[in-house]
């Protein structure tokens, strides 16, 4: 959303160094083939997904809806693709992908809209491919919230909503826990970090 196009220096200097989402993304990294194509929704600033996987020599091809954060990305990972677009709209065809990630970009969604995009997820990834999430842990559809002070609306789900959730979707669900994080300068939040297959 255009609200975060002043913020991504912000947001990066407060979420770019989650050791949590980080070594989900280490581990989709490693389960990949050689060259394995990623898309990255609400890719923000490309710190740390797009550029990690980049360095892992896979092809990442980042979508965002702010400028402000794509402005950094393409500069912070220029080896990866990145395009300006909402998420939610991008088409069935949109590509075929070995991976999809989506960390705390789909919490800005409603419940409905974080279905549909599963459904499209699944549909984008190849047979056997990986989906990486990362949720914010509560219980909660398009409530307002203040995201560093700038208001938003989230949903969210518990830990066995968000398994049922992604099974009813499509997807195998290969582990999924709930941590605790701290950014920079704010209280804690209680994450839920998720790795799914595409079922056969």
């Amino acid at each position: 959303m255009e609200v975060f196009d002043q913020l991504a220096e912000k947001y990066q200097g407060e979420h770019s160094s989650n050791p949590h989402q980080a070594a989900l993304v280490e581990r989709i990294a490693a389960l990949l083939p050689a060259g394995a194509s990623v898309l990255d929704l609400g890719c923000g600033t490309g710190v740390p997904t797009a550029k990690r996987l980049t360095e892992s020599d896979h092809r990442v091809v980042g979508v965002d809806i702010a400028e402000g954060m794509l402005r950094l990305a393409r500069e912070q990972v220029p080896a990866a693709e990145f395009v300006r677009a909402d998420f939610k709209d991008l088409p069935d065809d949109f590509g075929t992908f070995d991976a999809v990630t989506a960390f705390f970009s789909l919490l800005m969604l409603s419940k409905a809209d974080i279905e549909r995009v599963l459904d499209k997820a699944a549909g984008w990834l190849k047979p056997g491919g990986h989906l990486g999430i990362g949720m914010v842990n509560f219980d909660g559809d398009s409530l307002p919230f203040e995201f560093l002070g700038v208001p938003v609306t989230v949903s969210g789900y518990l830990e066995p909503d968000l398994k049922a959730v992604l099974e009813a979707h499509g997807f195998n669900v290969l582990s999924i826990e709930t941590v605790d994080f701290t950014p920079p300068g704010t209280p804690p939040e209680s994450q839920i970090f998720a790795l799914a297959q595409r079922a056969a």
